[in-house]
This record gives C-alpha cells, structure tokens and sequence, in this order.
C-alpha cells in the first residue's frame, strides 16, 4: 500500500533550483541581447571579480548548511515531499530560508564575478519570486502542518536575514 504524499507539500509550482537557472539563463540572454557594459571585466586577477567569488561561497556556505540541518534531523529537502520534522536548529536559528538565500546571494556573487549587469538586476526579482511563489506557500504549509511550534518559530526567527 502506498501513501498519497501530493497533499502533504506547499504545492510549489516548480523545483526552487529551477528558479535560480532560469535567472541565470535569462541574464545571460539579456548580456548577449541588450549588454551594457557598467561593471570591469572579470579578471582572475582583479578584486571585483574575487568580491563574487566570496558571495557565490557564502551563499552555497547557506544552501548547504540548510540542507545539512534538514538531513540532520531526518526530513525531507525536496519540497515536493513532506515535510517530517520542523527545523529549527543551526543555520535556521538565523534565518527561516538559509537554502533559498543561498541561491540568491549565489546568482548576486556569480553576476559579479562574471561581470554580469542583468543578473544583478534580476537578483532582486529572483529574491521576489523566492518571496512570494516558494516561501509564502511553504510557511502557509508548515504553519498548517506545525502549528503553535512554526508559529513560535516565525516570531523568533527572521525570514531572511
């Protein structure tokens, strides 16, 4: 006998990686379309370039650190499954979206690094889209899902940073 598990997710309307491809994709079509040339060339050797590098590390520092907690506790990273156990420890008792955060300061780092104007102007949106189509739907499910222990967790702990 199996379980139906497509009632117990957000209902998220694609994985969240995908949404962080597709800002990359679309800021290197518009570079190659519409480029405008505002910040210096990447240089392994130029310090603009090494400032990007730095956020593209934290950022995966974050998405990493957010998966690891998840495993730790022994619940589900991919949102399309259930979530089993509400994650509150580590890298959550900072932020609600460690991993989601992790993606946006990645495509902020690697715009940078590659020199890249679109993406950081997409960077924005790409933290709106994460705002607004994943986190509100999954903390609409936890809170269902948790109760009173999500809701303590929400007056404790910021969504971002």
């Amino acid at each position: 006998m199996t379980t139906d598990t497509r009632n117990d997710t957000p209902g998220l309307i694609m994985p969240p990686p995908f949404f962080l491809l597709i800002a990359i994709g679309l800021a290197l079509l518009l570079e190659w379309l519409l480029g405008f040339a505002v910040l210096p060339a990447p240089s392994i050797a130029g310090w603009w370039s090494w400032v990007g590098f730095l956020i593209v590390g934290i950022g995966g520092l974050f998405a990493l650190n957010g998966a690891r907690e998840f495993k730790k506790v022994g619940t589900n990273v991919n949102p399309f499954q259930p979530a089993l156990k509400l994650v509150t420890t580590g890298v959550y008792s900072y932020t609600r979206n460690p991993m989601y955060l992790g993606m946006v300061l990645f495509m902020f780092g690697l715009s940078i690094m590659l020199s890249l104007e679109w993406g950081i102007l997409l960077t924005p949106i790409l933290w709106f889209a994460f705002d607004q189509l994943v986190v509100a739907r999954e903390e609409a499910y936890l809170g269902a899902k948790f109760g009173e222990p999500y809701r303590e967790f929400l007056s404790q702990t910021r969504r971002w940073l």
